[in-house]
């Protein structure tokens, strides 16, 4: 609109339009979107049982277990931040009661496996 404003108030005024003006932008190439099929390698990795194992069961929904456990070391209140993270950049169904749980049962194994 103000291009148009523009352009009257330059042909009023009897101004020459400058090339810039009179040409249209140039359009942005269009973005190709495009389905791919990725086969990912079988996970034989589990949560090893214990309080919490039901609710990190839910990570499972778009991490597989050996991707979890295999995580450097953390502490609690750095599997704590991870957790919210998860829920709230990502929509993790976790609800804020099982926040705790889940965090002390991460730290365990985490633990548990940087000592195998």
């Amino acid at each position: 609109m103000k291009t148009m404003h523009a352009i009257a108030l330059l042909t009023l005024l009897g101004g020459v339009l400058p090339v810039s003006a009179a040409t249209p932008s140039k359009t942005p190439a269009p973005i190709a979107i495009h389905s791919v099929s990725v086969d990912l390698p079988a996970s034989t990795a589990s949560f090893p049982p214990g309080p919490g194992s039901d609710i990190a069961g839910k990570c499972l929904i778009c991490h597989s277990a050996g991707m979890v456990l295999k995580q450097p070391l953390l502490t609690q209140a750095e599997w704590t931040a991870e957790i919210n993270k998860m829920r709230t950049a990502y929509g993790a169904p976790i609800e804020d009661s099982e926040v705790a749980t889940l965090s002390t049962y991460l730290t365990k194994v985490n633990a548990d496996q940087q000592t195998k």
